[in-house]
């Protein structure tokens, strides 16, 4: 069994018993109680568990996102890096917007300390900036997507109506010469295809499993943003191309 594999089966105990126990993972995955130890190290770092003696109980305050994130996420330290960068590029009093999923949300937790303007239709994002002093956070509304947090519709269209944004930063799900930038659904394109009417500056973030992938929705070529954030695994054509196009790329390679 892969770690990935050993980590999501904790989260299942945990989501079905709200505690474990180290000896009893051990025994249950063959593994020492060093290794169980420095699982439990990474989900406790994630937020997912408190540990206790012996073993862990489930962090139950911040369930809700847990329940959301997908959590075979095997890229999570280069969206780590990709938020970092992000977040470096924001400015205080910028009204800025982040598109639903995990990369976003790496974004949303780096800018905390910022006196700025967020707009999103993830739910998630929202919640994550709940408490943040010098942030207005604005959550478009509109209809939820199953099982993921993100919004879209009408209403959410709504919301954009007459507000303009400084930076958005998109998260795709494919980054192909011939399909160019695409999404899951087409709702989610019709939300991002609005945002690119009123934003002065696309930002693409991307990590390097998205190259050479297509997804179903269609966003735009490869041209419509002039800034593209992504980790230094990514394939030598695009970076020939960004540079040939003056599309600005920066990875996480320059951040290591």
């Amino acid at each position: 069994m892969f770690a990935i594999e050993r980590i999501n089966k904790i989260k299942e105990i945990l989501y079905k018993d709200k505690r474990v126990d180290v000896v009893e993972l051990s025994k249950l995955f063959s593994v020492t109680e060093v290794t169980i130890r420095r699982d439990l190290d990474k989900l406790e770092k994630e937020g997912f568990l408190i540990k206790t003696y012996g073993g862990a109980v489930l962090n139950e305050e911040n369930l809700y996102g847990h329940a959301v994130l997908e959590t075979d996420d095997n890229t999570i330290e280069e969206k780590r890096m990709i938020g970092k960068i992000a977040s470096q590029m924001i400015e205080n009093g910028e009204a800025i917007f982040l598109s639903p999923g995990t990369t976003c949300l790496e974004i949303a937790k780096n800018i905390k300390n910022k006196r700025i303007t967020v707009v999103t239709n993830d739910l998630l994002i929202g919640y994550e900036l709940r408490d943040s002093a010098g942030i207005k956070v604005i959550v478009t509304g509109g209809d939820l997507i199953k099982s993921t947090s993100t919004l879209v519709g009408s209403f959410a269209l709504q919301a954009l109506s007459g507000i303009f944004i400084n930076k958005a930063f998109i998260g795709v799900k494919g980054v192909n010469f011939d399909s160019g930038y695409t999404v899951d659904s087409y709702e989610e394109a019709l939300m991002i295809q609005e945002i690119r009417k009123i934003s002065n500056d696309i930002i693409i973030v991307a990590d390097y499993t998205k190259f050479n992938r297509t997804a179903f929705a269609r966003l735009g070529e490869l041209v419509m943003a002039k800034t593209v954030i992504t980790n230094k695994q990514v394939p030598p054509e695009f970076k020939k191309f960004y540079f040939e196009n003056a599309i600005k790329m920066y990875t996480t390679f320059e951040f290591e």
